[in-house]
């Protein structure tokens, strides 16, 4: 690739960068469905012609701007799949802090889509990642193929709520914990369970 084409890609990446950081700002401060696609050009200081270049209306750039989002949280989730001669996956940490730091890097973008005036679907889309993730860490820890005393499902959904709501609550708070911090709390909330890690059972 030329050094003007190059230049050209950062342009447009930055570009839509802008507008999709307008798109937040804007959501945070009044809910998708009551802005307009001027205020987000104005908020974004591009024209209509250049949004119109990148994105159909705003539904597309929510779309679009989620759609990436939740591609770059599942790419982090991938370290979540495991080598199949590992007999406890979970005991490392170092995945979980990819997970958080990831979330950090974008924490506004995140903290917006999952506050009171955020996309009711994105928290559900969220979770759903998570499972899946789960699930393949199960499938890939029992290639035994042992019987699991609770259903799959249950569990894995048990652990991505566990998962997403610890996630939740750092955002919250304002990130007040480190990723790796996070990551090693979480790590022992699903190794020994919530009444253990409170000490009322102690294992």
């Amino acid at each position: 690739m030329s050094k003007n084409y190059k230049d050209i890609d950062r342009r447009v990446k930055r570009t839509r960068q802008f507008i999709q950081d307008a798109l937040i700002s804007l959501i945070a401060e009044k809910g998708f469905d009551a802005l307009t696609v001027h205020e987000i050009t104005e908020r974004a200081d591009v024209n209509r012609s250049t949004f119109y270049f990148h994105f159909m209306d705003k539904y597309d750039l929510l779309d679009q701007s989620v759609n990436e989002m939740l591609e770059k949280f599942a790419e982090s989730l991938k370290s979540y799949d495991v080598n199949p001669d590992e007999k406890c996956p979970i005991e490392r940490s170092a995945p979980l802090v990819q997970q958080f730091e990831h979330v950090a890097k974008h924490a506004n973008f995140y903290k917006t889509m999952i506050g009171e005036k955020g996309i009711p679907s994105f928290a559900k889309r969220m979770k759903s990642a998570i499972e899946e993730a789960f699930y393949r860490k199960l499938e890939y820890s029992n290639m035994e193929h042992r019987q699991i005393p609770i259903p799959k499902d249950i569990l894995c959904r048990y652990v991505a709520s566990a998962h997403y709501g610890v996630i939740e609550s750092w955002l919250e708070k304002d990130m007040p914990y480190s990723p790796a911090y996070m990551s090693s709390l979480l790590r022992e909330l699903v190794k020994i369970g919530p009444l253990n890690a409170a000490g009322i059972l102690k294992e």
